[in-house]
């Protein structure tokens, strides 16, 4: 099972120092307002024990004034990453920031430094740019979100070289088929005929 604390989620309100402004235990400190999320992964965990359970988060996401990946912030999920490590948890899957390789190897270290369990990389990586963060050995996994929805074939494709099909954004997760689960494997004759 994986927990959603990415983006503008629940989770992460409460994790972030702008938009959480509670007075209670769950509010002020980096650490009050991480107990959130600690108690939800404890109380799922009592159910499917913290090794079956992942967690999803984006520290580096930005989206107008509220999610800022600031100094401030990164510290508090430096802190948040270190506590983690007495989670057990199967993984940490991890939203990186688009930029230069050498610029990703540098976020997914410095997440590395403060948590020791699996680490999944997410976020616009190509197959070249996904191998070349694993043999850097900062990550576990990278993992495909996008390209999954344009080539539901995907692995088949980088296994064999084959040219990724682009998907339309504007249709994804929009409510129906069209766009979304209705792009065709690769074949040999269709990709001659296009």
């Amino acid at each position: 099972m994986e927990l959603h604390a990415q983006a503008s989620h629940l989770i992460p309100q409460f994790l972030n120092p702008r938009l959480n402004q509670r007075t209670d235990a769950y509010g002020g400190s980096g650490e009050k307002r991480a107990r959130f999320l600690l108690d939800v992964l404890d109380t799922v965990s009592d159910v499917w024990g913290s090794d079956r359970i992942g967690v999803k988060m984006s520290p580096g996401w930005t989206s107008g004034t509220a999610f800022t990946a600031d100094e401030e912030t990164l510290a508090d999920y430096d802190q948040l990453f270190k506590k983690l490590n007495d989670s057990n948890l199967a993984y940490l899957h991890l939203l990186g920031t688009p930029g230069t390789i050498e610029e990703r190897i540098a976020l997914f270290s410095r997440y590395r430094a403060h948590y020791q369990g699996n680490i999944i990389a997410n976020l616009g990586f190509t197959q070249a740019l996904g191998n070349e963060i694993l043999d850097h050995g900062v990550v576990d996994a990278v993992s495909f979100g996008a390209p999954f929805i344009a080539n539901p074939d995907l692995v088949e494709r980088f296994a064999q070289g084959h040219p990724l099909a682009d998907g339309d954004r504007d249709t994804h997760y929009a409510g129906h088929t069209e766009g979304y689960t209705d792009y065709p494997a690769f074949t040999a004759d269709r990709d001659r005929n296009e």
